[in-house]
């Protein structure tokens, strides 16, 4: 009886092993065809990300770089392929076949919740349309001014505090994005550069780690195992923390809302209720709320991190510094002049400066999209539903499309050397139907804050590039949160 019990158990175990294969049978087919690291049974190869949060950078592109592209990886059951080569990169992120985001991205939705970033279909579509005008570049210059006098601040705590001594820029970044993004993104008045959002930011912070951890790490993308880490516990106070700020302050801001359809002056949060009264279905409820932590994240890490990883480099590379200085005394002035939207597109190589930090520190080092249907990749049939990884890291450091991959070098973007390169062999804001939106908006404030600071101090660095290690969370990052720098007054 015991082993007639048995027999039967098998049976259905192998009616349902067989089912599951026959359904997959694309992807095994196509994994067999690829080539990768060794996978094993059930956890494929989640013993190669089986490392600290700092090692993950250097795990994943060191993986891209032994192998040709399209390579596999298999993330316990699920398959991905990664893509180093920049003609397939154009090839998946150019058609709306890959316009839907793969499912880890549903770990950020306890902040983005169904946001710009998180969705996909026709709710992507419609907020997208509905929300991409309000940052192209004749709308987002009324933010000129607010995100100037912010930076004037910063001027001066640089000024009076930190002068003459090497000392960490990031924080004091990271408070001066903080005001001007609460103030033009969610119309709130702050005073994060003298300590009063340094839980939210530490918190916030923290947050793109964790989120981060459980995208890349299978093991925490099981609930229950992940509720067992000491990151479910950070993550529950680091929501207590953002999105109850934001929270309330929707709620206040909504409280005194009326319509308007004066062109002055508004705040994004503004514009999105405004948005709200024509279209009644856009952003109702929590929805408003996790827009807006979209926008606030996107914009305010983005400004932190490309600001102090340009003055660092700035520091380490005295002459490049001083082409850049004696650009902006010739377009703008020295210290005792304001630069003015007018002068922004005449920034010709602090712009190329701008884009070859970006190119060395993309903002996303890599991004995951899911085929909604069967797609024929050069000679791979790539199934529907199946995961892609664009490695936006490796094609920026790919010795076949840049001269100096490893090295600071402005020089990449001359106009003939774009002219003569691959259309998208360069990344930072990815490409495409999901190409982000912001770009004019985060031109425009790197621009402002360096512009300013240069025209103040003289920045020297310690160390050199090759002896920085980087990091990923959601962005790239100096592994030691370290962006030392010291300032002599100009």
């Amino acid at each position: 009886m015991f082993s007639q019990w048995i027999k039967e158990i098998l049976i259905l175990f192998g009616i349902g092993l067989a089912a599951c294969v026959y359904r997959y049978r694309k992807f095994y087919f196509l994994s067999w065809k690829l080539p990768g690291p060794f996978a094993f049974p059930i956890i494929g190869n989640a013993l190669n990300f089986l490392c600290s949060d700092e090692e993950l950078l250097d795990r994943a592109a060191s993986i891209c770089k032994n192998y040709p592209s399209p390579l596999r990886l298999w993330f316990g059951p699920k398959l991905a392929l990664m893509i180093t080569d920049v003609d397939q990169a154009q090839k998946i992120m150019s058609t709306m076949k890959f316009s839907t985001k793969d499912d880890v991205y549903r770990f950020l939705e306890p902040f983005d919740g169904k946001g710009l970033i998180t969705s996909s279909g026709s709710k992507w579509r419609r907020d997208r349309r509905l929300i991409s005008p309000l940052l192209i570049k004749k709308n987002i210059v009324k933010y000129f001014p607010y995100i100037l006098k912010h930076t004037k601040i910063l001027i001066d705590i640089l000024r009076n505090d930190n002068v003459g001594s090497f000392f960490n820029v990031e924080p004091l970044i990271h408070r001066c994005s903080a005001d001007f993004v609460n103030e033009t993104i969610l119309g709130v008045s702050t005073r994060a550069q003298f300590g009063e959002m340094d839980k939210f930011i530490k918190m916030l912070s923290r947050m793109y780690t964790i989120l981060h951890a459980r995208i890349v790490k299978i093991w925490l993308q099981i609930e229950i195992f992940f509720r067992l880490t000491r990151y479910y516990e950070e993550q529950e106070e680091g929501i207590h923390v953002v999105v109850g700020f934001v929270r309330k302050v929707v709620q206040d801001i909504q409280s005194k809302y009326e319509y308007s359809e004066d062109d002055s002056y508004k705040p994004i949060i503004h514009h999105l209720l405004d948005i709200r009264t024509n279209f009644p279905e856009f952003a109702r409820g929590e929805d408003l709320v996790h827009q807006l932590i979209t926008l606030y994240s996107a914009s305010e890490d983005t400004m932190t991190s490309i600001v102090s990883f340009t003055i660092v480099l700035l520091g380490m590379y005295p002459h490049i510094q001083s082409k850049v200085v004696e650009e902006i005394l010739d377009v703008v002035g020295g210290k005792d002049k304001d630069i003015e939207e007018k002068h922004l597109d005449k920034l010709t190589y602090l712009d190329m400066v701008i884009k070859d930090v970006l190119r060395l520190f993309p903002i996303a080092a890599f991004i995951v999209r899911k085929a909604e249907e069967d797609f024929l990749l050069d000679d791979w049939l790539i199934p529907k539903g199946c995961s892609v990884m664009v490695s936006i890291y490796n094609i920026h450091r790919d010795k076949r499309l840049w001269e100096k991959p490893e090295e600071f070098y402005p020089e990449h973007f001359m106009p003939e050397a774009v002219r003569s390169r691959h259309p998208y062999s360069f990344l930072p804001f990815s490409a495409g139907p999901r190409g982000c939106i912001g770009k004019p908006y985060a031109y425009m404030a790197l621009k402002i804050l360096l512009v300013t600071i240069l025209q103040n101090f003289e920045v020297q660095s310690e160390g050199k590039l090759e002896d920085k290690k980087l990091k990923m969370d959601i962005s790239v990052r100096f592994r030691d949160e370290i962006y030392s720098i010291m300032l002599k007054n100009r």
